[in-house]
């Protein structure tokens, strides 16, 4: 096919290179090298990680990707009412314009942030025939009843899930990243919908993130870890992830020659601070996110890194930082749930040890078991390392977003695997 054309509806876009923002950015980057012209319709930044980006015109070409910012009312942080507004409004204003740019794509693919993205590709399907495919990063609304945004049961907990259930069944594929997932999305499809879902799990580019040997890594000189054990948390610090026991570990292993090191932002980093702060702790380094240039030496700069999410959020999302791990040939430690499916690869590749919910004196157990075998770690890191170039490089991912968006926009069905 000489000319494949997609509208991409997803909040967060370079140069936001954090979290979905930059699995999104690197996913259209590949995308266009395999022929598909795409145009994005995004939010404005809500973390900007590289210095002079502060400041993001409304429409900017990157790498032949063109970027259209809609305009919104409300805030990304500061409560719940103004973030609902800013999502309603992004949501409004993205419907506008694909509707006004409808002549210059011929399908969507379509994320789940903000919750409601998807009702912009059941629009666009009911009123102008689009074909859209939905991607499935969060599921909702059981992230907010566990948050306790939402009663269960209530007339707004009903409403949000008919309305989930409208955009999964309307469009013509949909894509999960886990297998934890695909078993809650497949109770809100309907059964003839059921062989339109598909799996691609994350990723971590190739051309980025490698091995580097820990004694050549400039960031841990940066920061004067030296000899001592890395244990690195890189990413955002949200409300569905269990940092605490690793402060209260720390705490434990003031004695032991271990530097925790927490890379990011997020709703708990605040708490995490202060905790540290109240305990007097040396051995604990915050630092905001790193430039996306930094990232083949921040990864590999660990010798132990930790990949967590609530048990109760199991299946509703799927940490995406655990394939930059791999890359980067670092064990990890999962805080996870061992049928999740992060615990799933850890056990699967046994590239990593895993606690579910763990305690800070369980956390300190383990990582004293764990750094009294450095051979051990190592070779946990390696089988990471061949894992991810066997099934979890970006290429892989790209391939399968390829086919996939070939067969429900246009058709396509050669070569699909399930």
């Amino acid at each position: 096919m000489s000319q494949k054309r997609l509208a991409l509806v997803c909040k967060h876009f370079y140069p936001e290179m954090v979290s979905t923002g930059m699995h999104m950015t690197e996913i259209a980057r590949r995308l266009r090298e395999k022929g598909w012209q795409i145009t994005v319709y995004c939010d404005q930044p809500e973390y900007v990680v590289e210095e002079g980006e502060e400041k993001v015109p409304p429409e900017l070409l990157h790498e032949g990707i063109r970027i259209k910012r809609v305009p919104v009312l409300g805030a990304h942080r500061d409560g719940m009412v103004r973030r609902g507004i800013r999502g309603g409004t992004y949501l409004l204003s993205t419907i506008r314009a694909l509707v006004r740019d409808r002549d210059q794509y011929d399908g969507l693919l379509v994320t789940t942030n903000p919750p409601f993205a998807g009702l912009a590709g059941w629009y666009m399907s009911v009123v102008h025939g689009m074909p859209y495919v939905q991607l499935v990063y969060d599921v909702y609304p059981d992230i907010a009843e566990e948050l306790g945004v939402v009663q269960p049961g209530s007339l707004l907990d009903r409403g949000w899930e008919q309305a989930s259930r409208l955009m999964l069944n309307r469009a013509a594929g949909t894509i999960v990243i886990g297998r934890d997932m695909a078993e809650l999305v497949r109770h809100k499809l309907q059964r003839q919908n059921w062989g339109t879902m598909h799996l691609i799990p994350n990723w971590s580019d190739e051309r980025t993130v490698e091995p580097v040997p820990r004694d050549e890594n400039p960031f841990r000189d940066e920061h004067d870890v030296g000899n001592q054990i890395l244990v690195q948390y890189s990413g955002r610090m949200g409300t569905t992830h269990n940092l605490e026991p690793l402060i209260e570990a720390a705490g434990r292993l003031q004695d032991a020659p271990v530097l925790f090191q927490f890379n990011g932002e997020g709703a708990k980093k605040e708490k995490l601070q202060r905790m540290a702060a109240d305990r007097g702790l040396d051995n604990v380094l915050f630092l905001p996110y790193q430039p996306l240039d930094e990232l083949d030496k921040v990864l590999p700069a660990a010798d132990l890194a930790v990949v967590c999410l609530e048990g109760r959020f199991t299946g509703m999302s799927v940490p995406s930082k655990t394939y930059g791990i791999m890359a980067a040939g670092t064990p990890m430690l999962g805080f996870v749930e061992p049928k999740s499916e992060v615990g799933r690869t850890i056990r699967e590749h046994d590239c990593g040890s895993i606690a579910e919910d763990p305690t800070g004196v369980e956390v300190a157990d383990m990582l004293r078991q764990l750094i009294a075998d450095r051979d051990r770690l190592m070779a946990m890191g390696e089988r990471g390392r061949t894992a991810f170039e066997e099934e979890y490089t970006l290429s892989h991912a790209a391939e399968r977003y390829d086919e996939t968006l070939q067969r429900y926009i246009y058709g396509r069905v050669d070569n699909l695997r399930d």
